[in-house]
């Protein structure tokens, strides 16, 4: 706004008043001043007002022009003398790219401009930043008039002109070169005339020469070549590739100035840096003009290029390349040879036509008699390139041309027919037309055969067709043992493994004990997985796998670690939902019974996919309800068991309460030891009940002996196995006095030991329950904290405790090390006593170092009390949280393993009763199971989950609709009668969902009509 202002006042000549001095050099968005703006509005007067006023002229804009620049490029010469006529103008300036006005005048053809810049002492030789001067701006512009003023300048200031005009930028690029990619044959004259080196080479080498035949300029080229007088031959100047002119020419197909070179001596068979010859460049080009004018001149058709080409090889590579030669040239006798030659990988131009599907080549190949039997380096056929490459075209003409069909089943140096690869890039078409003319189901070096690699790409379509010609191949092992099957699966073609299955392919073991399905889990194939477990051979499929295998285990177990999402699909397909009732299977899910004494005989067999869910942590994949239904089923019988176990455990803990409760400690203080028997032993109410303890004790050191058999190192690693040995080892030691004397205190030690300890493990016992389990895994979380900061902080512990040691060891209980440290940790819990330890004591006179005590005391109530503390809790906090938050699933895991463990240990005749394959749950029956039961209520899916499946349906809408097009557009080819032979491609279905896949083909769509009337008119 402000620059406005100023520029309007400009105009109006109101430029007096004092306010506008200091804001004359103001800028705008694109760093234009006042002074731009006056002067791209060709205001002169506004243009002398602002320079008398102190407006900088040498100010550039964000473009980098200044307003003299500007005056330069738009002719306004009579602005450019104002400027000059200004002593703080700059006059060289440099604006964009480093261009001075001189530059810009040389550039724009402003010669006027270009004699006051000079006049006004203009540099001439300063360059811009790509090394360009005037003289080459001038050359490159077609500046005739600007380049006379600058050679004439350069003679002034001592630069010849000959040595002017061949000064060069940071490209070698002479003012020559420059003129020559314009075209200006008459600035060409002009450098010429300087005494410009025409045989220059700029960095790459390359000559003017060179410019003027890539553009195919033939006067300008002969006007260089008349005006040439060095001594070394110009005809044949290399550039940096090694290219001749001749290349040059016969790279665009510039016939009429080949034709020239040719005449003034050009070397035809020269050789470029790749090895090609002036005619292999031409024909790799498709420069036909060229290529018919250097064979008609006698160019060398056997020289190759680096990678073995000869012509012949080139000129198939071009679409339709044989027929645009010389059919006099075809028939030369020496042909025959280049017929048969081969480059470095042993292909003759049959293979190369064979490999572009070019039928017309290939046509004209073999009517020159050109052998089909010729094998390239890797023993590949023409016949072989052409099933590869899905040309079925040559394929056709190639096996007419056979007096016999042996190439037909020959293989190649992996032992792979064209059979094979036709079928390993999904070619359905050439797999059916070499069927039909005979090609047999042979395996290569590796034992694959047209099966296996079709299966190994997913080509479904080619697959069906091979099916169908042989069905006794579909259960062909590879030399690994794998089918096409277990190439598919792992490969994870979904629809190739359906295509199989239905076609009742073996499920059989490879020679690593793993089947189609071992495959598919462990290399993430969740589609293929999906579509088998919804397939009908879903159950087959999960029962072939070998019971010794350590890495192939059941299906079921492998999908736990690897796949646990997918075990949520099956268990889903399990269940049977009705609007009464929910039927929940747990086949999947437990070892069936009559299993289960095989596995105990063998103890190398092992099947629990519940153990292996908790130890995988894959609890979250599969449906919390499925899971509280088969454990609400084993609970039936569970539930009993453990009331049984705690009863019986009961029988020891209450009568040894009793024993505490009733007895009283007669522990003397002196220094008599004292043994015997309890006072009150005499009692029958203890003798009982101290008879009970002893024998429940008994009774349990023999059932951990006998775990210990069963378990072996697993026992060791249990933590509550020490529990129950310390537990009934000291309730022995506690009752002794039965049979034997021992010490009353060390009686009663163990007593005090034994029951806390048992209603500890009495607590453990409870975490069996449903209900309860979750509290005491969260007390356990705890406690394991609260153990790992105790250890921690020892430390800290023990160094205030020595330290009020020395500092108060006076006080009766500061008085030893270990009194200090207890009394430290009991201050730890709020008990400083400060009264009586710290003022009192100081008070009196009688605290030894009262200072550093105080010292000491805040230090420990800063740490202790207020950080430890509130650090514990905020454990605690953070650990109850975290429980919390994975509650039901740390209750489902604790209890899986403790009915697991439970199962192992009942008798087969009981779980023969109680076992049971599925359960019949009725949600809409109010239920009446007090307060140990909590019903839970079925997870949907979540948002995102919902929003993937659309997404997925939509991408599957789209796929639909873009092949559909894809017919048409084949359909309207097929009409316009456009000849082309396009490889076949089989994609991969996309469509793994049946249901969904028929849902979609018979949804409408307009192209359907469309379809159908280009067919009704193809037909």
């Amino acid at each position: 706004m402000m620059l406005k202002v100023i520029y309007d006042c400009v105009k109006q000549h109101l430029l007096n008043f004092p306010v506008f001095g200091i804001a004359l050099n103001v800028t705008d968005s694109s760093g234009n001043t006042p002074l731009h703006w006056a002067t791209k509005e060709q205001q002169t007067e506004s243009v002398k007002l602002l320079l008398s006023r102190g407006a900088n002229p040498n100010i550039l804009n964000s473009n980098m022009i200044s307003p003299l620049h500007w005056a330069v490029l738009y002719l306004f010469n009579d602005l450019v003398k104002i400027f000059l006529e200004c002593s703080t103008v700059d006059v060289n300036l440099e604006g964009e790219a480093g261009n001075t006005p001189i530059l810009v005048a040389c550039y724009k053809d402003n010669a006027e401009a270009l004699k006051l810049l000079i006049e006004n002492g203009g540099d001439i030789v300063r360059a811009n930043n790509m090394g360009c001067m005037p003289v080459h701006a001038a050359a490159f512009s077609g500046s005739k008039l600007c380049l006379e003023i600058i050679i004439k300048r350069g003679e002034e200031l001592g630069y010849s002109p000959a040595k002017h005009i061949n000064f060069t930028n940071n490209k070698k690029c002479s003012p020559l070169h420059l003129a020559v990619q314009s075209r200006d044959l008459e600035m060409i004259k002009m450098c010429i005339e300087y005494g410009a080196q025409i045989d220059l080479k700029q960095s790459d080498n390359c000559t003017a020469l060179h410019f003027a035949a890539t553009q195919g300029a033939t006067e300008i080229l002969k006007l260089m070549m008349s005006s040439y007088t060095g001594e070394d031959s110009i005809i044949n100047a290399l550039d940096g590739s090694k290219e001749t002119l001749l290349h040059r020419a016969a790279l665009f197909d510039h016939c009429e100035l080949a034709e020239y070179l040719i005449s003034k001596g050009a070397n035809i068979d020269s050789v470029d840096i790749e090895g090609r010859t002036p005619l292999l460049l031409a024909t790799s080009c498709a420069s036909w003009k060229i290529v018919n004018l250097l064979l008609s001149k006698g160019a060398n058709v056997e020289l190759k290029d680096l990678l073995g080409r000869n012509f012949l090889h080139l000129t198939v590579l071009q679409p339709g390349g044989l027929q645009h030669l010389n059919e006099h040239f075809l028939k030369m006798k020496h042909i025959e040879h280049l017929l048969s030659e081969e480059d470095q990988e042993g292909c003759t131009p049959l293979h190369y036509a064979s490999k572009q599907g070019i039928p017309l080549s290939v046509n004209i190949l073999l009517e020159m008699n050109v052998s089909v039997f010729s094998k390239s380096r890797d023993k590949k056929s023409p016949l072989h390139f052409a099933a590869s490459y899905g040309r079925i075209n040559t394929c056709l003409r190639l096996l007419e041309a056979m007096e016999d069909t042996r190439l037909l089943n020959e293989g190649d140096k992996k032992g792979m027919t064209p059979l094979h690869l036709a079928a390993q890039n999904g070619h359905e078409k050439v797999v059916q037309f070499l069927l039909k003319k005979g090609a047999f189901f042979l395996c290569d070096y590796k034992g694959w055969t047209a099966l296996h690699h079709a299966a190994f790409g997913g080509y479904t379509r080619t697959m069906q067709i091979i099916l169908n010609t042989n069905m006794k191949i579909t259960d062909k092992v590879n030399d690994e043992g794998n089918t096409a099957l277990h190439l598919a699966a792992r490969e994870g073609h979904a629809k190739a493994v359906m295509l199989l299955l239905d076609d009742n392919a073996k499920i059989v073991l490879n020679r690593a004990e793993a089947s189609f399905l071992h495959e598919a889990i462990h290399n993430g194939r969740k589609d293929v997985v999906n579509a088998t477990i919804l397939h009908k051979r879903w159950e087959e499929s999960i029962i072939t796998f070998s019971h010794h295998s350590s890495t192939n285990k059941c299906a079921i177990i492998e999908m736990v670690e690897y796949l646990p999402e997918c075990l949520k699909v099956s268990l889903y397909l399990a269940s049977n939902v009705t609007f009464k009732k929910i039927e929940y299977n747990f086949r999947y899910l437990q070892c069936p019974l009559k299993l289960k004494k095989k596995c105990k005989e063998n103890e190398e067999i092992v099947y629990e996919p519940l153990v292996a869910l908790n130890v995988k942590n894959a609890i979250i994949y599969i449906m919390k309800v499925i899971l509280n239904a088969i454990l609400l089923y084993r609970m039936a019988y569970g539930f009993r068991a453990h009331i049984l176990n705690l009863a019986v455990y009961s029988l020891g803990l209450i009568p040894l309460t009793l024993l505490i409760t009733h007895l009283e400690p007669d522990v003397s203080f002196n220094a008599t030891l004292k043994y015997g028997p309890f006072d009150n032993k005499d009692s029958n109410f203890i003798k009982v009940c101290m008879s009970l303890v002893f024998i429940m004790s008994l009774f349990g050191i023999c059932k951990e002996i006998i775990q210990l058999f069963q378990q072996k190192l697993n026992y060791l690693l249990d933590y509550s196995n020490l529990l129950d040995w310390t537990i009934y080892t000291t309730s022995i030691i506690f009752v002794s006095s039965l049979f034997v004397t021992l010490p009353i205190h060390l009686q009663w030690d163990c007593g005090a030991i034994a029951i806390l300890l048992a209603w500890t493990n009495f607590l453990l016992y409870l975490q069996r329950f449903e209900n309860y389990g979750i509290y005491i895994v969260m007390f356990w979380e705890i406690l394991r904290t609260l153990i790992r900061i105790v250890i921690v902080f020892f430390f800290l512990m023990l160094a205030f405790g020595l330290s009020f040691y020395v500092l108060l060891g006076s006080q009766r209980t500061y008085g030893t090390p270990y009194l200090s440290v207890m009394q430290t940790f009991s201050m730890m819990l709020g008990d400083n006593n400060y009264r009586d330890t710290f003022l009192e004591p100081m008070l009196a006179d009688k605290l030894p170092f009262p200072l550093l005590s105080f010292i000491i005391l805040i230090i420990f109530s800063l740490l202790i009390p207020i950080l430890l503390m509130n650090l514990l809790i905020g454990l605690a906090v953070g650990d109850i949280a975290e429980v919390q938050k994975f509650a039901a699933m740390k209750r489902i895991a604790m209890q899986v393993n403790l009915h697991t463990n439970l199962e192992k240990k009942l008798p087969y005749w009981f779980l023969s009763r109680v076992d049971q394959e599925s359960i019949v749950v009725y949600p809409n029956r109010p239920r009446y199971c007090g307060f140990m039961v909590t019903a839970d209520t079925q997870s949907a899916d979540t948002t995102l989950e919902l929003e993937v499946l659309k997404q997925k349906y939509r991408l599957k809408d789209i796929a639909t609709l873009v092949e559909k097009q894809h017919n048409l557009l084949k359909l309207v080819a097929q009409k316009m009668e456009i000849i082309s032979e396009a490889e076949d491609e089989d994609p991969s279905d996309l469509f793994q969902n049946k249901f969904r896949k028929e849902q979609l083909e018979h949804k409408s769509s307009k192209w359907d009509t469309v379809l159908k009337a280009v067919k009704s008119k193809c037909a």
